[in-house]
């Protein structure tokens, strides 16, 4: 029971009882004193709402109650642990910490201390000091530097305005308060009497007209309250705070800055842009680590749109406008309905008839939007600007324009042909890619040079069905022009093996069998009298079939557009590029880069952590479906330690897609001559089929005896297989060629020296990049250890090119001497400054020359280049041998890494690598900090590094993590809409007992994300088979044929007959 006390305490408690008889004037005085204090404490006050969702203003108005602290109430309940920690319930000691700060990223609001608050968000008592301020639908607390404490008037404002800070708040006027005539000499605290309007009429005794503003008025009899005391105290207050916030806040002075400069100069559209992408960095900033929502997307697309809208009418340049139009019309994607996104895209079509950008503007709303994607509208929309531009190659005059137009075309062929093979239609995509290549690279010698339509004869070569690219015993579109007709026939029919029957009582479930059976197994076009070709009428592809898809490009442009051409092919195939040197695609582009199989095997396996597994003897993560990272030999003809640049696709594709592509692979590269397809073939054929290499480099190496990669791949892929003899001649032959460059020379010493260093022989290795000084001596077999005037000389000999290498502009082969210069300095210094093992050489020796290196390429402007990409990628081998061999201090590979990073983001192996020796069970996880503060912001995002930071929670977290990593790659434009990432995210969904019923909800987001995909509509049938009932997979059956996505076997029929 309540002591009497407590009792004496609750009735001292003023009570809204108007209704009761008028009290004493010692009392009344006595209530209005109370009721003034406490009406000027909920003034300053902010109180966060309460966990039932009333407000300070709700509670108010409740029936008041004594607040009391736990432990003056002595029927508080208090928790054991706490009591056992320390007696005091506020003050416990905790060494352990609380891991859920980390994960959430505030404290837990419950055990944090209600403040009293005065002013934004400051705490009475300790004003200037610390402050509580809300971020997000978070209360951080902080403390206040130097710079943010104080007032406006103190010295620090003098020194900010002095810099050039102004504010845009209002300004606040101070005014001193006159002192009343009756007060006495003595200091004292004023109070200003309570201006609460009494019931009974008597408020024109206490205050005047003049006093006070009308509450029943919006500004009252007079404006006094504009500049009234407490607002002029709280106007210096927030301009204060908003001050010491701005510079504190690097965003938000951005945001000043950028404000200021449109309203400066509103014809700037570049600024204009800026101000609406900083948008998305404010995004981020409120968003934290979680994906934003939906309706924030949309609020700050509503910001955007007005911020695009104002700045459209201060442009008078074309080009200019076209650029806002576009900004205006991909935000407007995001808010606006179907109907006025398409209205708006007509109207700038009248505009900007011609404009490529608006295109794919178009193109990507028609083929993401559910409710209009349809496969023949889009073929046609596809094929309609595909015309257009194959008509305006021959007008344009100069090589240049024609190259670029050129370069068009291939990005949407590629475009196209990917859509075809994603919507079912493999066998048109396939066959579209065997005549342009045919088309473009094996024309015979007397066909026209410029004309604009394809020759008939090729039509004729198409229909008489003897074998093409990619089929064995091909010969030609020339070799049918120049022989007779007799000379070639076309194949055996081929005899179709019908699979085994599905060993399943559900009729969908075997469905999907059969159907994924002949999906895998109609990838190329089938000949009119194969098996089962009159059975399906899309088997067989005929030239009228797609005629409209095909381009004849003018002989004098291939040599300039070839690369591009093979590259887009690659890509089609679900290869990674043969060549790194230009940026014709983007690698980001989702709708082109896609995978054979699901991107992450530990949802297949059902695996995601490992934890028995001992951090020490692990090794890192070599094999990624999704990588980016720089084409060089090691990675091309990569050891089982090291990381590898083509992925096997044999098991994933059908036997006859696999075969076609490894087919024209080899004719591309043999009998058409394409000789830069050299190394890469034969890194193809040995991931693929190993055990052929041997043949296949030397038949290659005889095809082109001058190409040095051809020498380094072969001698790798013998290293391999533990033929260090055999390795060893292949180097010794390449550099006894007679026209070997000084440079290619390095490359091979550098080799040579890493196969002595991998059987851990150091001093042999010096002795392989001495020879690089003694050019034309013949190597003394019997020599052990290198003299250190060799060392001397061959020091001397790679400083002095790799420095007039890179001040003549030559990055390329500048890296190529720095790189044997790290190495050498590894094997031959001694400083000692790090610990070293007999395997192991100086890694501080070798760090100091990597920096100066790369700083001399930062300096120069070329630290985003490829060449300085492929040095760091070298030295970042380096650094894994060290760390791999002996002890080594975990926080130098952080710190190299980190550095490596901060130029190159995306790159895999770096990624890969920091997170290799990170503890995982540390509440301070770097590799998730690292991801979030620097990888996966707006800036550096990239479908690779969202794919490694899902693949990292799956082996260190649990379902919830990889499930927010997921969440958080869907909310970039990046991965938004990838067709293996979303199928991933069901897969993991259906795979988690904790997830599955998730799963489905996720599935019918996939659908609205890539409605053009029939393998994701298959997983329904697939993956979600138990899931789903038979209307749902009826209706999602129905949804694909409405698409027009290919069906080989109808669905309804063969449940019926299986049941």
């Amino acid at each position: 029971m309540p002591s009497s006390h407590e009792k004496e305490r609750r009735s001292a408690v003023p009570k809204f009882a108007s209704f009761r008889p008028k009290p004493s004037e010692d009392a009344e005085k006595k209530i209005e004193s109370i009721s003034d204090k406490s009406t000027r404490r909920e003034h300053h006050t902010h109180t966060a709402p309460s966990s039932d969702g009333r407000t300070h203003h709700d509670r108010r108005h409740a029936t008041s109650k004594p607040t009391t602290r736990p432990r003056d109430d002595p029927h508080h309940h208090q928790q054991p642990s706490q009591q056992k920690l320390d007696g005091d319930l506020f003050f416990c000691l905790d060494k352990r910490g609380d891991a859920l700060v980390t994960r959430y990223g505030s404290n837990d609001r419950n055990r944090v201390p209600e403040y009293r608050r005065i002013g934004r968000g400051r705490l009475l008592g300790i004003d200037g000091i610390m402050r509580i301020e809300k971020i997000g639908s978070r209360q951080e607390f902080f403390i206040n530097n130097r710079h943010e404490s104080g007032s406006l008037l103190s010295t620090d404002k003098k020194h900010l305005r002095a810099r050039g800070i102004r504010l845009d708040a209002q300004s606040a006027r101070i005014r001193q308060k006159k002192p009343d005539a009756g007060a006495t000499a003595d200091d004292c605290i004023l109070f200003k009497t309570s201006k609460k309007r009494k019931r009974d009429g008597s408020a024109a005794e206490d205050s005047s007209g003049d006093e006070g503003p009308n509450y029943r008025s919006i500004h009252g009899k007079s404006k006094a309250h504009e500049h009234s005391d407490s607002d002029e105290e709280y106007d210096s207050d927030a301009s204060d705070d908003l001050l010491s916030k701005s510079i504190s806040d690097p965003i938000a002075m951005r945001s000043i800055e950028l404000s200021r400069k449109v309203r400066e100069h509103p014809e700037d559209v570049d600024s204009w842009l800026e101000l609406v992408a900083h948008q998305d960095t404010l995004l981020d900033a409120q968003s934290g680590s979680r994906a934003p929502t939906a309706a924030e997307v949309k609020s700050f697309a509503d910001i955007k749109l007005s911020l695009l809208e104002q700045a459209l009418p201060h442009s008078s340049n074309d080009t200019h406008r076209e650029r806002l139009n576009l900004e205006i019309l991909k935000e407007g994607m995001k808010v606006w309905d179907s109907k006025k996104v398409l209205k708006r895209i007509a109207e700038m079509w009248k505009e900007y008839p011609t404009s490529f950008e608006l295109w794919k503007l178009h193109t990507f709303y028609l083929q993401t939007t559910l409710p209009i994607c349809r496969y023949d509208e889009l073929k046609q929309h596809y094929t309609n600007k595909l015309q257009s531009l194959r008509k305006e190659v021959p007008s344009l005059s100069s090589i240049d324009d024609q190259v670029k137009c050129s370069r068009q075309i291939i990005y949407m062929i590629l475009r196209l042909t990917r859509f075809l093979a994603d919507t079912g239609f493999a066998e048109i995509a396939s066959a579209a890619w065997q005549a342009i290549l045919e088309l473009s690279l094996s024309r015979p010698s007397s066909s026209p040079q410029t004309e604009e339509e394809i020759p008939s004869s090729f039509q004729d070569y198409w229909e008489s069905e003897i074998p093409r690219l990619g089929e064995e015993n091909w010969r030609g579109w020339a070799t049918f022009v120049t022989a007779d007709d007799a000379e070639q026939e076309p194949p055996d029919p081929k005899v179709s093996v019908p699979p085994a029957p599905p060993a399943t009582r559900d009729g969908y479930k075997a469905w999907y069998i059969v159907e994924h059976y002949r999906a895998q197994n109609a990838t190329t076009p089938a000949r009119t009298l194969d098996e089962g070709a009159e059975d399906d009428p899309f088997r067989v592809v005929m030239f009228a079939d797609f005629e409209d898809i095909l381009v004849y490009f003018p002989k004098d442009i291939v040599p300039h557009i070839r690369p591009q051409l093979l590259e887009a092919f690659l890509i089609f195939c679900r290869l990674p590029s043969y060549q790194q040197q230009s940026k014709f695609i983007d690698m980001n582009d989702s709708f082109i880069h896609s995978t054979y199989a699901v991107p992450f095997a530990q949802i297949s396996s059902g695996k995601t952590t490992n934890e028995s597994e001992d951090q020490a003897i692990r090794q890192p993560d070599f094999s990624f479906e999704v990588q980016q990272i720089a084409l060089t030999p090691e990675v091309l003809f990569p050891s089982a330690q090291w990381f590898r640049y083509i992925e096997p696709i044999v098991g994933n594709t059908g036997p006859e897609g696999y075969c076609w592509i490894a087919t024209t692979l080899k004719q591309l590269t043999r009998v058409v001559g394409i000789k830069e397809l050299g190394p890469y073939s034969l890194a193809f054929e040995s991931t693929n089929e190993p055990g052929t290499e041997k043949k296949t480099a030397k038949g290659l190496l005889k095809q082109d005896p001058f190409n040095i990669d051809l020498y380094l791949g072969y001698s790798m892929l013998e290293h391999t297989k533990q033929n260090q003899a055999a390795a060893r001649n292949v180097l010794s032959a390449a550099l006894d060629l007679p026209s070997i460059e000084a440079h290619d020379r390095v490359r091979l010493q550098v080799a040579a020296a890493w196969l002595e260093l991998d059987d851990g022989n150091l001093a042999k290795a010096v002795l392989q990049l001495c020879r690089l000084a003694e050019v034309g001596a013949k190597p003394n077999d019997t020599q052990t250890e290198a003299a250190p005037s060799q060392i001397l000389k061959t020091k001397q000999f790679l400083v002095t090119n790799c420095d007039y290498k890179v001040s003549s502009g030559d990055i390329h082969q500048a890296m190529i001497y720095a790189e044997g210069l790290v190495l050498l300095e590894y094997l031959t210094q001694r400083s000692e400054k790090e610990p070293s093992s007999a395997k192991q050489g100086d890694i501080s020796s070798a760090i100091t020359r990597i920096t100066q290196c790369s700083e001399d390429l930062v300096s120069r402007g070329q630290q985003h280049s490829l060449p300085h990409e492929k040095f760091l990628q070298a030295c970042a081998r380096l650094l894994y041998y060290h760390a791999s061999h002996g002890s080594f201090r975990p926080s130098l590979l952080r710190e190299q890494l980190t550095h490596y990073l901060t130029h190159f983001p995306h790159n895999t192996i770096f990624l890969s690598l920091f997170a290799w020796r990170e503890e995982r069970l540390s509440i301070n996880d770097r590799v998730r900090t690292l991801l979030q503060d620097r990888i996966l912001t707006r800036a550096h995002a990239s479908l690779s590094s969202h794919v490694f930071a899902v693949s990292y929670e799956m082996r260190t977290g649990n379902s919830h993590s990889v499930r927010a990593a997921f969440e958080r790659a869907f909310s970039s434009d990046v991965c938004a809409h990838h067709i293996g990432l979303w199928i991933a995210y069901v897969r993991f969904c259906h795979a988690k007992k904790e997830l599955r019923k998730l799963a489905k909800g996720v599935f019918y987001r996939t659908i609205q994300a890539c409605p053009w995909s029939k393998d994701v509509f298959m997983e329904a049938f697939g993956t979600l088979g138990r899931e789903m009932d038979s209307a749902e997979l009826k209706s999602v059956y129905s949804t694909m044929c409405e698409k027009g996505l290919r069906v080989h076997v109808e669905m309804e029929e063969f449940v019926e007959g299986w049941g």
